[in-house]
């Protein structure tokens, strides 16, 4: 075999060894993503179906100005989403993280700053200090009770 039909088999063959990892990097990522929709669907089926109906009451409750009748609502949504997932689940996590907002919007400032702070707890315990929902949760946190003492915050 002549020297370029020697670099054009090596080359052939390094490429056919990079389609074979691309196909099974590929391979990966789908059975990845395969299985973290299949976790979602599980958590979906395992919450109680008004939940989702709870969910857009509580929405629309507060778009139209209504902050103590949204409040009630998603405080029936957040016992139901506990009930169905536990009260570590992420999903009810963050859902806590809601209500304390929820619990702001309709004017108890102390309730609100107490419900972030039990949250904030439960996550780093739970999802560990780093976490994006944490870290997230906490610089809400900052920022509130700094708007509650009167600071002045973007």
């Amino acid at each position: 075999m002549s020297r370029p039909w020697k670099i054009t088999a090596a080359l052939l063959a390094a490429g056919c060894a990079a389609e074979v990892a691309r196909r099974r990097w590929r391979g990966d990522r789908v059975a990845r993503a395969r299985r973290e929709l299949d976790v979602r669907d599980r958590v979906l089926r395992e919450e109680a179906p008004e939940t989702l109906d709870l969910r857009h009451e509580a929405h629309r409750l507060r778009e139209l100005g209504d902050a103590a009748g949204a409040l009630e609502v998603h405080a029936r949504m957040l016992a139901a989403r506990t009930d169905a997932l536990g009260a570590d689940h992420p999903h009810v996590l963050i859902t806590r993280f809601n209500h304390a907002g929820h619990v702001w919007e309709a004017g108890d400032e102390a309730g609100a700053l107490s419900a972030y702070e039990e949250v904030l707890a439960d996550m780093v315990r739970v999802l560990g200090e780093d976490h994006p929902d944490t870290r997230w949760t906490r610089n809400v946190l900052t920022i509130r009770r700094g708007k509650a003492e009167g600071a002045d915050h973007p």
